[in-house]
């Protein structure tokens, strides 16, 4: 049995999940007449679809792994299986919808400036992860090689925490804790 938590999630899953189907529906269609109809941008045709294949294997993916799974009992009512996860989290589920929110801008940029080179905006994406994986790889450089990578100290401030004789490599707390554990309480019942 799925609890009320579990169940709030699945109605947020539906919901969200139904939108983005909703807006991907009508944005697409709108491309395609411009495209196939009107011959907005001339050369559309294969770049839309591939251009459009990011955008497709995220939404496709973001359905997989949210979709709330039901099944019927014994009585005939549908029951909450699985809640699927939660699509308003941070992290990749997030960046799946940018990336999804993206394609569909650029979509319909590209049926009002009828030209394809608004498709250049979808290097947003990877300089986007470029610059994420900038700050993760110096964070890991950083702890197995503190000269190469995270220290973000100044010479001033470096030579100031190297003056501190004996709390050098200590953090502020453990300072602390050595301070107040060096003190003897007595307490009385």
């Amino acid at each position: 049995m799925a609890g009320a938590a579990d169940k709030k999630q699945a109605q947020r899953n539906t919901e969200t999940l139904s939108s983005v189907h909703r807006l991907s529906f009508i944005v697409n269609v709108f491309a395609v007449l411009c495209i196939f109809v009107l011959k907005r941008p001339r050369s559309g045709k294969l770049y839309f679809l591939l251009f459009s294949l990011p955008s497709l294997f995220c939404e496709y993916t973001v359905e997989k792994v949210g979709r709330p799974r039901y099944t019927t009992n014994s009585d005939g009512y549908k029951v909450l299986m699985k809640a699927g996860e939660d699509l308003q989290q941070a992290g990749l589920t997030e960046y799946m919808f940018d990336v999804i929110y993206l394609t569909l801008v650029i979509d319909v940029l590209m049926c009002l400036f009828g030209s394809m080179k608004v498709w250049w905006v979808l290097l947003v994406i990877p300089g986007f992860a470029g610059w994420k994986l900038k700050g993760l790889v110096g964070t890991v450089l950083g702890m197995f090689m503190p000269g190469l990578g995270g220290s973000r100290k100044s010479g001033s401030e470096a030579a100031s925490a190297d003056a501190e004789g004996d709390s050098a490599g200590k953090s502020k707390r453990q300072i602390k804790l050595e301070k107040r554990g060096a003190k003897q309480k007595v307490r009385y019942r």
